[in-house]
């Protein structure tokens, strides 16, 4: 009877392998990895909360290419890719930062700064983690898929600042 179980047990999980989407560093992060967004990967290359307790990050692309995340007039060109950043305070509230923020400034590394090639830079007014800033939420992607975190796997990691 134990024997059966196993079995079963090692039949469900070979059976659920190419289901998962995403099983993990050892067996690579599969099919829907790769094919979402051409497998790219990014990381938190700053992420520094200055003297004027502003808070700065800078998310870097590790290959692959980027795309447009604001309006070009210059190129005639749409938002192609939607980022945000997610700021989780120390009291337990979090913010969602998008391009088009009133008081954050979201640019790009190319292109009039409307595009990203490598670099993508968040940068809050002074002041911002006076009651501290904890963690960091990014999310990136377009009509095709996501941009994963540093070959997790994981779309978008809460990351300590």
């Amino acid at each position: 009877m134990k024997r059966m179980i196993l079995i079963f047990l090692f039949g469900f999980l070979v059976a659920s392998i190419p289901l998962a989407g995403c099983t993990g560093n050892l067996l690579g992060c599969g099919a829907h990895y790769e094919e979402t967004y051409g497998g790219y990967d990014y990381i938190f290359s700053n992420t520094a909360i200055d003297s004027d307790n502003s808070l700065n990050i800078t998310v870097k692309l590790l290959n692959g290419g980027g795309g447009w995340i604001k309006d070009s007039d210059e190129f005639e060109e749409g938002q192609t890719i939607w980022v945000s950043l997610n700021i989780k305070l120390s009291n337990g509230d979090e913010i969602e930062i998008k391009p088009n923020h009133q008081t954050w400034e979201v640019n790009g590394d190319s292109w009039n700064q409307s595009y990203w090639g490598t670099n993508l830079y968040f940068s809050s007014p002074p002041g911002f983690c006076d009651d501290g800033c904890k963690e960091v939420q990014f999310h990136a992607g377009d009509e095709f898929g996501a941009i994963y975190y540093d070959g997790t796997c994981d779309s978008s990691p809460w990351i300590e600042i």
